[in-house]
């Protein structure tokens, strides 16, 4: 019997369905170390205990408001083996930013907006890392993304993302929680729900 491999290869959409994600909006992401390995990190008692990596992390991510000048940031926090922030692509700077560029925001591929976003700062962190001495460093393929889909979700996210250093124990990403790759559907309920 023949194995069809691409049928293996293919991975669910974590994309809301029938959104672009080009449009003006505020964007829940979370992007992880390979393996998940803590490569930023520990946290002890609620607090992290920083590894000097996580600094290139802090600076490229910063550096995205730079570099795509219709996005501004939002809640952010880095984690012993990812990171969480909130993106938000903004209509009044898509206004701003030049003839050349609105053509590249409005090209019929505009949807990918939020993934060339990531793909940049993954990019762009994995290879200064590398250069620093960790050549083994690499973010898993994908990431997780959600639209903001109301101002009470927002301040519940932004919650969310502070207080993540003193729920670790508890955390999806942490290989000692209860909660380890919990579906992130059921893990972020509380949060989508409020």
């Amino acid at each position: 019997m023949a194995i069809n491999i691409t049928e293996k290869l293919v991975r669910s959409s974590l994309r809301l369905r029938g959104y672009d994600y080009s449009d003006p909006g505020a964007y829940f992401v979370t992007i992880c170390t390979d393996q998940r390995i803590c490569y930023f990190g520990n946290i002890v008692d609620g607090i992290m205990i920083s590894f000097p990596v996580i600094d290139v992390v802090r600076e490229i991510w910063l550096d995205i408001p730079k570099q795509f000048l219709y996005v501004d940031l939002d809640a952010f926090i880095i984690m012993p083996n990812h990171i969480h922030g909130i993106v938000v692509v903004r209509k009044e700077l898509m206004n701003q930013v030049s003839s050349e560029a609105k053509s590249w925001i409005s090209m019929k591929n505009s949807n990918q907006m939020l993934g060339k976003i990531i793909r940049y700062f993954k990019a762009k962190s994995a290879r200064i890392i590398h250069d620093s001495g960790f050549p083994r460093f690499d973010w898993q393929p994908n990431y997780f993304e959600r639209v903001v889909r109301s101002p009470r979700e927002l301040n519940a996210i932004r919650e969310y993302i502070i207080n993540n250093p003193i729920r670790w124990i508890l955390d999806r990403e942490n290989r000692l929680s209860e909660n380890f790759n919990m579906d992130l559907d059921k893990y972020f309920l509380d949060i989508f729900e409020r």
